[in-house]
């Protein structure tokens, strides 16, 4: 058996609407909340795959997970280990970077033409850096 295809990642976001806004205002996500959960949760879309899934934090999320660290806490207890970021592939930086600013997320822009690409770095709501690649034309 071998990976076949990314399916998604999951995020314990602290303010579920702001984070599900980031995600469809500034990503260009489409958001689905789904009520038939013990918590809050949504789904966010590009195409029929749903690519990020967001848990609201907190006491019914904390029951589900029957974890003991709760899950709006910080710390080694609830954080992801090594993971440094995720990254999506784009189409139209210019416009990607005019949201970001206009939402007012700092972003840092790095040119790779070995390897014909330009990349946006950003941090989501929750601290996660999400990395935008484009191609160069």
């Amino acid at each position: 058996m071998s990976v076949t295809v990314f399916d998604h990642y999951t995020v314990r976001a602290r303010d579920l609407d702001a984070s599900a806004r980031f995600y469809a205002e500034v990503l260009g996500l489409r958001p689905q909340p789904l009520a038939d959960f013990e918590f809050p949760m949504v789904l966010l879309f590009s195409g029929e795959q749903a690519v990020v899934h967001l848990l609201g934090a907190g006491p019914a999320l904390d029951r589900f997970l029957a974890r003991s660290a709760p899950s709006h806490a910080d710390g080694p207890a609830r954080r992801t280990g090594n993971i440094e970021h995720v990254a999506f592939n784009g189409s139209d930086a210019a416009a990607t970077a005019a949201r970001l600013k206009q939402a007012g997320v700092p972003f840092v822009e790095r040119p790779l033409p070995q390897h014909g690409v330009f990349q946006l770095l950003f941090d989501d709501p929750d601290g996660i850096e999400i990395e935008m690649n484009f191609p160069l034309p």
